[in-house]
C-alpha cells in the first residue's frame, strides 16, 4: 500500500525504516515534560511547568506523524504480521495518544502546574518506556554473540528484514516453517528466487513480504544467504 513512499526513498539512497526517524520526538518531548514537571514541583520553579505543557504539547502534535509512519513500516517490513510486540506497541500506542491529549487539555484548563497534570505526565513516562522497549525488542530482538566478521553485512540485512518473524531461525507466524529448516536455503538461486517471491509450500501466497532488489539488492541477498548459513543454521549446514 505504501510501497511508493519506499521506492521513491531507495532511489534517494535511504533504504531504512522511517518510523525510528522520528520516534525520538515525541518520546524525547515527553521526558522533557516529566522533567521539568517535576523540577518545578521538587525545586520550587513554577516558571518551568509552563515549559513541561509546551513539551508535552509538542509530543502530542509530533505522536500523530510518528503512529502513522509506525504503521507503514509496520505494512511494508512486517506486512501486516501481528507480532506481540507490534500488538504492544498498538496497544500502548492509542493510550499514548489518549494520555498526551488529557495533559495538554487539563494543563490549559487548570493550569501548568497543576498536580493532576503532572500524574498525567508520569503515565505518559511509563507509556513511552513501554514502546520503547517493545520497539527495541523488534529492532534488537533477544541480544546474542556478535556474529563473525565475515558475515556482519549480512547480520545487519538480517535485523532490518527478517529478525523480527524469524528471531534465532524460528518463524513466529508460522512456527512448523521454521527458517532454519527451510528448503530454499539448499542453494543460493533457490533462496533468492524464494525472497523475491515467496511462496507457501502449497503455492500459495503466505504472509511474506517479497523483498524485491529496491529492498535487498542481490549482493545484500547474497550476504544474507551467507549469514543465514553461516550463523543461523550452522548446525545443520556446513
Amino acid at each position: 500500500m505504501f510501497d511508493f513512499v519506499y521506492e521513491f526513498l531507495a532511489r534517494l539512497g535511504y533504504t531504512h525504516p522511517i518510523h525510528p526517524t522520528e520516534v525520538h520526538m515525541p518520546i524525547g518531548l515527553v521526558v522533557g515534560a516529566f522533567i521539568f514537571a517535576w523540577i518545578a514541583l521538587l525545586f520550587r520553579r513554577p516558571k518551568l511547568a509552563p515549559t513541561a505543557l509546551t513539551c508535552v504539547t509538542l509530543a502530542f502534535i509530533w505522536v500523530f506523524p510518528t503512529m502513522l509512519l509506525g504503521i507503514m513500516d509496520w505494512q511494508h517490513y512486517y506486512a501486516g504480521a501481528m507480532l506481540f510486540a507490534i500488538k504492544m506497541k498498538l496497544i500502548f500506542a492509542p493510550a499514548l495518544l489518549i494520555l498526551l491529549a488529557a495533559a495538554v487539555i487539563l494543563g490549559y484548563k487548570k493550569g501548568a502546574e497543576s498536580k493532576a497534570v503532572l500524574a498525567i505526565y508520569c503515565l505518559c513516562f511509563v507509556t513511552v518506556v513501554i514502546l520503547g522497549y517493545f520497539g527495541g525488542q523488534l529492532v534488537y530482538g533477544t541480544k546474542g554473540s556478535a556474529p563473525p566478521e565475515s558475515v556482519k553485512a549480512g547480520a545487519k540485512v538480517f535485523s532490518a528484514n527478517c529478525k523480527g518473524c524469524h528471531p534465532d531461525g524460528g518463524n513466529i507466524l508460522k512456527p512448523n516453517l521454521p527458517l532454519r529448516s527451510a528448503p530454499q536455503l539448499a542453494d543460493f538461486k533457490s533462496f533468492e528466487g524464494f525472497i523475491r517471491d515467496p511462496k507457501m509450500p502449497d503455492g500459495s501466497a503466505g504472509v511474506m513480504p517479497a523483498f524485491t532488489a529496491a529492498k535487498i539488492s542481490a549482493q545484500q541477498a547474497k550476504e544474507l544467504y551467507d549469514y543465514i548459513g553461516q550463523v543461523i543454521i550452522h548446525p545443520v549446514r556446513k
